[in-house]
């Protein structure tokens, strides 16, 4: 169990200051589930048309269970991995729906898929964030699942869910922080594998190989990484064995208004190579946050968060929809502060959630300064962390 400091909390104190209030919260928290319906209505909200790659990854989907494996990747534009293909698939499985055309069908045979789904993504929300409270030895708590709940709503996540078309986006990163979890609490070969096996919703699901450095003790750490490579490699083995796997051929243009088009001109064209450094850099900034705040229960959320801003920082197209992780990780990070968490956690946190917010509601080709921001803000939340709580013990 993670230890605290001595000192007084001063969200305690604050919290017997706002004493009165506490009747109400019980009455609002106890309507939190109402916060599904918001998730229904946004669910269904400003979307007129069928993502394309959705449609594309739910036919091939069709072809794995229907054994034409050889077909999935035998083009480099398919980069997603069988899970994805196969989730997509689960939403939408007749085969009008596989169709170029069903693109312009919008809303027409899914009004109920979207209006029940937005619904179970926001009580998604709210019952993960419960799960991993227990798991990680703090009491359950209502008031943080309405701000996990209520925060997923204010940063639209069940809206991005429908609008990106990519379910790896919202797959891998709660793989991550399950995984990252596993190896917090000692299970480091589980939290390996799960980590590894996140590569099978797409392939950058392995940048987050470096938190497994929660884990200190050097065997452990070699099975922890073992059972990752396993994982990362056996979703994509019945597919390499076809002899048709183009996934590592594809080369992908630049934006402007990226990092990478701001301080490379004149390259127009980003390939797996550079991909690789990347994924390198990525891996290390979550590398850095697993050695520095070890087992405490907040790099759950905090390590695959410094994965992906590191890796939308050096992403040549930072795509609208490549910010769900990002939201998934704040609505994690909201739903386990505590009352011994200082002012400056909670201050950060919500200043995530605003970058967040921003990005997607109030601002237009500006992910560069945000994507920025956030970066400082991560790292003063790492800094905090480390003031306010003591690292657990780690056994040999």
């Amino acid at each position: 169990m993670t230890s605290f400091p001595q000192e007084a909390p001063q969200l305690v104190a604050a919290g017997r200051r706002l004493s009165g209030l506490a009747p109400a919260l019980r009455v609002v928290t106890r309507l939190r589930w109402l916060l599904c319906g918001v998730g229904a209505v946004q669910s269904i909200w400003n979307l007129g048309v069928q993502p394309a790659d959705l449609v594309r990854f739910s036919r091939a989907g069709g072809w794995i269970l229907q054994g034409r494996l050889g077909e999935i990747y035998s083009t480099s534009w398919m980069q997603a991995g069988p899970f994805e293909l196969l989730a997509s698939w689960a939403l939408y499985p007749f085969g009008h729906q596989h169709h170029a055309g069903y693109i312009d069908v919008g809303l027409a045979g899914q009004f109920l898929l979207r209006l029940i789904g937005g619904a179970l993504i926001v009580a998604g929300v709210m019952a993960f964030v419960r799960y991993l409270r227990r798991l990680h030895d703090l009491p359950d708590c209502a008031p943080m699942e309405l701000a996990a709940g209520l925060t997923a709503v204010l940063i639209t996540v069940p809206h991005q869910f429908w609008l990106g078309g990519h379910l790896a986006q919202y797959g891998v990163p709660v793989m991550w922080v399950v995984g990252t979890s596993a190896a917090v609490r000692g299970r480091s070969t589980a939290g390996g594998l799960i980590i590894g096996l996140s590569a099978g919703w797409e392939p950058w699901g392995v940048l987050a190989a470096g938190v497994l450095l929660v884990e200190r003790a050097p065997r452990r750490l070699a099975r922890a990484g073992t059972a990752f490579a396993a994982g990362a490699v056996l979703p994509y083995l019945p597919f390499l064995a076809t002899g048709r796997f183009e996934m590592f051929h594809l080369v992908w243009t630049i934006r402007e208004e990226t990092l990478i088009g701001l301080l490379f001109p004149h390259l127009t064209e980003f390939s797996w190579e550079l991909r690789l450094l990347q994924g390198i850099a990525a891996g290390l900034a979550g590398a850095v946050v697993a050695l520095g705040l070890g087992r405490r229960r907040d790099v759950v959320w905090i390590a695959p968060l410094a994965v992906l801003v590191v890796r939308l920082l050096l992403d040549p197209l930072i795509l609208s929809y490549y910010w769900g992780p990002f939201l998934v990780a704040v609505v994690i990070g909201v739903g386990l502060l505590h009352p011994r968490c200082s002012p400056t956690r909670v201050v950060l946190g919500g200043a995530l959630a605003a970058v967040a917010l921003a990005q997607l509601r109030y601002t237009d080709n500006r992910e560069v300064p945000l994507l920025a921001i956030a970066l400082v803000l991560l790292v003063a939340l790492v800094l905090a962390v480390r003031r306010d709580e003591a690292a657990p013990g780690v056994d040999a």
